[in-house]
């Protein structure tokens, strides 16, 4: 008998048996002799999802990448500035603007587990050269600062920009201890009013080793000048 026609009889002779089961003796049989072949195809179907997602996810590009920390507001949204800052710089729907308003952290000592894990998301963050901006309140600015994390926006902002901004600027000491303006105080900014949120007041800092930085720049412009 040639191989084709032995599995056409297994295949037949296997139908027949559950065909006499009942449905309890069924779903036992076939749980019983098939589950390896079932635990094989569940990984075979997992892998092939998750390759899917990630081919799919690297058609998507980064333009801005913000995380927002310690916003306790319970009206928070950035969906509005998301969709504004996006048809302002004529985005398509695969341009990925990013706002993470779930970071908390407290440098007072008494860290949280949730502190420390937001801790390690941002570092991570950080580290992958995958953030632009922090907009924050100004412990964590002078923290950051005082770590080398944000460049000096007197040196880096185009100076019609740096005059539009200088008034709000928030000067803090570097980690050599040299006082700097590493952040803008949004207050006279579009920003709460595009997003409601409960950072009173929120501070603009661009992280030193964006790979972004005319963006997060341009951003800065957008959320002082408007549309």
């Amino acid at each position: 008998m040639s191989l084709k026609d032995s599995l056409k009889a297994e295949a037949q002779e296997e139908r027949k048996k559950l065909k006499e089961m009942s449905f309890r003796d069924k779903i036992w049989y076939i749980w019983e002799y098939y589950k390896i072949h079932m635990l094989i195809g569940a990984i075979i179907l997992f892998l092939l999802y998750a390759g899917g997602v990630i081919i799919y996810q690297k058609t998507f590009t980064t333009q801005l990448n913000t995380i927002i920390i310690n916003d306790t507001g319970t009206l928070s949204d950035y969906e509005e500035l998301t969709n504004r800052f996006k048809g302002h710089m004529n985005y398509g729907k695969k341009d990925l603007v990013a706002f993470d308003n779930s970071i908390y952290l407290s440098f007072d000592g008494a860290t949280s587990e949730m502190g420390y894990a937001s801790l390690a998301k941002v570092t991570a963050i950080v580290a992958s050269r995958d953030l632009d901006l922090m907009i924050c309140d100004q412990d964590s600015i002078d923290h950051y600062a005082s770590n080398g994390g944000y460049m000096d926006l007197e040196e880096v902002l185009p100076e019609d920009l740096w005059e539009l901004v200088k008034d709000d600027a928030y000067y803090t000491a570097d980690e050599d201890g040299s006082v700097h303006p590493f952040a803008i105080d949004l207050k006279n900014s579009h920003f709460t009013e595009w997003t409601n949120c409960g950072l009173n007041p929120a501070y603009f800092g661009l992280v030193s080793n964006s790979t972004r930085t005319e963006t997060a720049i341009e951003f800065l412009r957008f959320l002082y000048e408007g549309e």
